[in-house]
């Protein structure tokens, strides 16, 4: 798809509630993946709008999972305790041109991103497949890329914010923080009950 074409049906698409049901999801329904071929283990959803809810609840609950826009075909999303999703969280959007960087916050799509790039002159190495997938949800999954040349979503990430079990904030930096930093960018695990 060209980047043109990207844009237009991202413009078309972010003004309805189609595109991602995650946004028309209400308590007590069941909550499926994007395609509705799996129905998650529990519908326990909280949807903070500020960081330091989400600290909040990453200490009060041991057992959570971060739920994204659910573009997810198996079961490495699903949790049979909780789901924490970031949607609410920040759709913060700074441009540093001087060194060719932009800040999102983590309820931030590609569509958002990509349209918001245009408008000032500048565009992502690689997109997410689809305009509705938040920009931490591809990053934290390592989606997309084709080889050391075109790496994945990940590779173009300078710096990240994150909240540890704990409740703490941190920031790591590809520059400062070397293989830490490295360790941190792409997240996916399954949890075995043994």
């Amino acid at each position: 798809m060209k980047k043109r074409t990207f844009l237009k049906l991202s413009a078309a698409l972010a003004a309805g509630t189609v595109i991602s049901p995650m946004t028309s999801w209400e308590q007590g329904e069941k909550l499926q993946n994007w395609a509705g071929n799996i129905e998650y283990s529990t519908s326990n959803l909280y949807s903070p709008t500020s960081i330091e809810q989400v600290r909040e609840f990453v200490k009060k609950y041991s057992k959570l999972k971060v739920l994204g826009t659910r573009h997810c075909f198996n079961r490495i999303a699903d949790s049979t305790d909780r789901f924490i999703s970031l949607r609410h969280l920040g759709q913060l959007m700074e441009l540093d041109p001087a060194v060719r960087t932009v800040t999102v916050g983590s309820g931030v799509t590609y569509g958002q991103l990509g349209l918001w790039l245009d408008s000032k002159g500048f565009a992502l190495h690689n997109l997410a497949s689809l305009p509705h997938i938040s920009v931490a949800g591809a990053v934290t999954t390592g989606t997309h890329g084709s080889g050391v040349g075109n790496g994945s979503l990940s590779t173009a990430v300078a710096a990240l914010e994150f909240v540890t079990a704990d409740g703490e904030v941190h920031n790591l930096s590809r520059t400062k923080d070397g293989e830490g930093f490295k360790a941190a960018v792409v997240g996916l695990w399954k949890t075995r009950e043994v």
